[in-house]
Formats: structure tokens, sequence, C-alpha cells
């Protein structure tokens, strides 16, 4: 498994194992008041834990197959980073869109909050998603 396709899994595992709870909470809690110091709380430990389980897996990865770390990006990852990137735009945008859309529906700050958070994990999640695939589709 090539050293970018092996960083894909691990950012989409650590924004799943990072995000996964805080969203699980917001849908529980349903915040609808102004967001507090909780809420920050809550959001600067998923940053944290997302920045250290990416940091310490990285290393990780990158100790086990040193040469294929130290490699710079040839003309296939590059191209897969690029069709990545041209597929995750557009579901950014269009969660973009559909988050600013619950203001219409009466939605208030925390939940657009929250609303944008997501689509900017789902087009990041996007993204690892269509790098693994191109990784997958071309062995």
């Amino acid at each position: 498994m090539p050293f970018r396709e092996k960083i894909a899994w691990l950012s989409a595992g650590g924004i799943l194992v990072a995000f996964g709870p805080y969203f699980a909470l917001v849908a529980m809690r349903q915040p609808t008041t102004a967001l507090g110091p909780a809420t920050a709380a809550g959001f600067l430990a998923v940053i944290a834990t997302l920045v250290a389980v990416m940091t310490v897996a990285s290393i990780l990865v990158a100790l086990t197959n040193l040469r294929d770390a130290q490699q710079p990006s040839d003309e296939r990852d590059r191209a897969i980073a690029r069709r990545a990137l041209a597929f995750a735009y557009p579901v950014l945008l269009t969660a973009l869109f559909a988050a600013l859309a619950t203001l219409f529906l009466g939605a208030s700050l925390p939940v657009l909050t929250n609303a944008v958070l997501g689509a900017i994990v789902l087009g990041e999640l996007t993204r690892c998603g269509v790098e693994i695939l191109g990784y997958r589709a071309r062995g």
C-alpha cells in the first residue's frame, strides 16, 4: 500500500474518530441556544484529538516505511489528489448550501454552525475516500 494511501486512510479514520463522537453528542444535545464554553471546549477537544491521532499515526506509518515516505509525489499521486479535490469540492459546496438553507428553515446559530462544520467534514471525508479509491483502482 503506497504511503499516501496510508495517509488518506489515517486521515479518514482520524476524522471519524474525532468528529464522530462530537456530532453524536451534538445530535443528542441538539443545542439551540447560543454556543457556550462547553461547546467550545468540546470543539477544541475534537481538534486536539484529531491533531494527536494524525501526528502519532503519521509518524508511525512513516517510520515503518521510511523510504516510501521520503519519496516526492509522482504524477500518479498528483493525478489522484486532483481527482479527489475535483470530487470533494462540489460535495463541500452542496453541503454548505444545504447548511445555509437551514437558516430559511428557522435554524438557530448553533445548528447552522454545526451544519457548516459537518459540510467541511463531509468534504474532507469525500476527498480522503476518493484518494483511497484512486489508489485501490490503480493497484
